[in-house]
């Protein structure tokens, strides 16, 4: 039941998203984390985040697939083809198979370059997202990711 009322959150938000602005898609190795944002060149964007496997940084109970989590990320440097940005979000474990609950307290800081001309909506991404978990002597999931943003619907 849970997992089908994410499903459809997830795509009602997507579909408001659409109709009122720029839609981002993206992936992130680490945790073959997929992603769901608005668009990521305005200086403020959300983004929602779903791991599908565990992280490769964390080897310790908390970690497994399933973590749904929710950015507000902000532009700090931006030039035509490159940015940095930073932000902070919540993670919980609502998808995870385990009876085990928990919230993170997420602060990623990324680089986002283009190096293709004819691609002009494709991002390359570098992340470093510390996941902090508000339980006691839990450690901390580093989690490191390369991956894209793409970027659907370019209207302004």
């Amino acid at each position: 039941m849970k997992k089908s009322a994410v499903v459809i959150l997830i795509l009602f938000v997507a579909m408001t998203f659409s109709a009122y602005g720029q839609l981002a898609v993206g992936y992130g190795t680490d945790g073959n984390t997929l992603c769901l944002s608005t668009n990521p060149l305005h200086k403020l964007c959300g983004e929602f985040r779903v791991n599908t496997k565990s992280y490769n940084q964390a080897d310790w109970s908390y970690n497994d697939r399933g973590i749904t989590q929710a950015y507000l990320l902000v532009t700090i440097f931006s030039s035509a083809n490159a940015g940095l940005y930073t932000g902070g979000g919540l993670g919980v474990n609502l998808l995870s198979e385990g009876n085990d609950k928990w919230i993170s307290v997420n602060v990623p800081i990324g680089l986002r370059i283009n190096p293709f001309s004819k691609l002009p909506n494709l991002f390359l991404t570098g992340e470093y997202d510390p996941m902090v978990i508000i339980v006691d002597n839990v450690p901390i999931i580093h989690s490191i990711s390369l991956g894209f943003r793409y970027i659907i619907s370019n209207k302004e």
